[in-house]
């Protein structure tokens, strides 16, 4: 039966024949992964049975199954970080299969020049993540304290009659949550607007709900960047200087990286494009 290729990552060939890859399990756990060499680029792919692996079948598992899905997605960035802690690795996206390995090399040789400056461009780089958290009860009672807008509105109230306090109470409350999501975004805006200029590439994503990080606080900031390896000290020292004040603020930064690139096509094309 012709066997699918499962294309992983791929590093200078230079790299891959310094340091012999070590005997790891492939996708379907029956088939080890291994080197395809095409001159200045290795791949690290493995085999899988195609009528487990057709196109048809991972649609139906990865809208159904959300146990293989969990597996199988965990996996391909385990492998990802290990093959980033040995070589220089431009990764692929998760479930990028062949139909064989003649249509991946010829997939990797019509990309030749973007794949060679992507692995250039990576030797020097680093990705990184920035997420900030918000502690939203802490900011509100800051604000309340020191927002100027909400101030006045606190102090024309007294000078109401107690009919219409009560309602333009209810106002205040309504004040208060927009100030506070205006606040959240203005000091995200900041701390971003401080930060990037150490990063060649940066790019703001959509913030992930608490169902899928898990945290008891809402996610208001989500940002990558591609920095310089020679940046990555003073991008992060720049960071833990601000943390102190943000979560005075009732905001927590967590920084994560460095990462396997993800983003490095999407960085690069936007930052082409703009």
């Amino acid at each position: 039966m012709e066997k699918l290729i499962y294309l992983y990552g791929l590093v200078p060939t230079e790299e891959a024949k310094e340091m012999p890859f070590p005997s790891l399990e492939g996708m379907d756990q029956n088939n080890p992964i291994y080197a395809l060499y095409f001159d200045d680029i290795t791949a690290f792919v493995c085999d899988l049975p195609s009528d487990e692996y057709s196109e048809e079948m991972l649609k139906e598992k990865i809208e159904h199954d959300m146990k293989w899905l969990q597996d199988k997605a965990m996996h391909h960035h385990e492998t990802l970080l290990f093959l980033q802690s040995h070589y220089t690795l431009l990764p692929m996206k998760f479930c990028t299969v062949y139909k064989s390995k003649e249509s991946c090399r010829e997939s990797i040789v019509n990309n030749k020049e973007k794949n060679l400056s992507s692995l250039q461009l990576l030797k020097r780089s680093e990705e990184w993540n920035i997420k900030v958290y918000a502690h939203t009860n802490s900011l509100k009672n800051y604000l309340l304290t020191h927002n100027e807008t909400i101030q006045e509105k606190k102090e024309k109230i007294t000078t109401l009659p107690p009919g219409r306090q009560f309602f333009e109470r209810k106002k205040i409350e309504r004040l208060i949550e927009e100030e506070t999501e205006k606040e959240q975004l203005s000091l995200c805006d900041h701390l971003h607007s401080e930060i990037s200029p150490y990063a060649a590439y940066h790019k703001i994503k959509n913030n992930w709900s608490q169902k899928i990080t898990g945290e008891s606080y809402s996610m208001c900031w989500n940002s990558i960047y591609l920095l310089s390896k020679n940046n990555v000290e003073s991008f992060l020292k720049a960071i833990s200087d601000k943390q102190t004040f943000y979560n005075k603020m009732g905001l927590n930064i967590e920084v994560t990286g460095p990462w396997p690139a993800y983003h490095i096509d999407t960085l690069r094309s936007e930052k082409d494009a703009g």
